[in-house]
């Protein structure tokens, strides 16, 4: 798969005309269709639990966290909304996907994101306009960009957006403990060699690290499982230009059918 990037000018701009309900209009794109979901109104922490939708049509791709070099990760704008401050949107664990020319993690099939907004005055009215913008990929790769609206106290107990958004926020991975998780982290000459904790019955094992805080990675490589340990070589491609800034990273770690999510610091 070729991934070219398609100029968004090209595209135009796809707004959904306001849905003023717990779940927005569909938006349809050339390989597939977005939609954001909410259920239920703010808890009185101010949490508003979604999802956002994502389907997609036989070989199509869309991106994790960090796509790579290239890629366009999910991104979302919450800045026009009423009583919402914040946007959260968290991941179930991706796949690399390795086109010959570079490796990229993401989906090949269609997902919902759990995404947590938060309202400034959990006992106000609130509505979300979210922009969105994504990435899909076929032969090409199509920057996607919507406005999606909802009203989250519009239809609070609709059963059907409550079963996605649960489900969307199920499929997060657990958080990494000493039985399952990294263990240790060590730089050498540009090379991070990480030691996992891992299910000794498992295989398929796969690390997935998200850049960030000026921090770029490399695709990790497995390099031997012995005794339920499975150790990584992960290039360090790009590093903070602030001397011995402490960098929480956070990661995927997949073993098999399970995976954990969880955070390293960079030595």
């Amino acid at each position: 798969m070729i991934r070219h990037i398609v100029p968004l000018f090209a595209l135009g701009l796809c707004l959904a005309s306001p849905a003023l309900a717990s779940s927005s209009d569909i938006v349809e794109t050339e390989g597939g269709t977005i939609r954001l979901v909410t259920s239920g109104i703010a808890g009185p922490d101010g949490r508003i639990r979604g999802a956002l939708e994502i389907g997609l049509k036989p070989g199509w791709k869309t991106y994790w966290r960090d796509p790579g070099a290239s890629g366009v990760p999910p991104q979302i704008d919450i800045g026009q909304s009423v009583n919402v401050e914040s946007a959260e949107i968290r991941y179930p664990a991706p796949q690399w996907h390795d086109e010959g020319y570079g490796a990229w993690a993401g989906y090949d099939k269609s997902l919902a994101l759990p995404i947590t907004f938060t309202a400034s005055e959990p006992d106000r009215f609130s509505l979300i306009e979210a922009d969105v913008f994504l990435g899909i990929c076929e032969t090409i790769c199509i920057p996607v960009r919507a406005r999606l609206t909802v009203e989250p106290g519009k239809s609070p107990d609709n059963k059907g957006d409550e079963v996605v958004v649960a489900a969307a926020h199920a499929a997060v991975p657990p958080q990494a403990g000493p039985e399952f998780g990294i263990s240790s982290v060590d730089l050498r000459d540009g090379t991070l060699t990480i030691a996992a904790v891992v299910p000794a019955e498992e295989e398929d094992m796969a690390l997935f690290v998200a850049g960030s805080q000026g921090y770029g990675f490399g695709v990790p490589k497995l390099t031997s499982v012995v005794d339920g340990e499975a150790r990584f070589q992960v290039p360090l491609t790009t590093r903070s230009e602030t001397p011995n800034a402490p960098a929480a990273i956070d990661y995927t770690l997949r073993a098999g059918g399970h995976s954990v999510t969880g955070t390293f610091e960079i030595p």
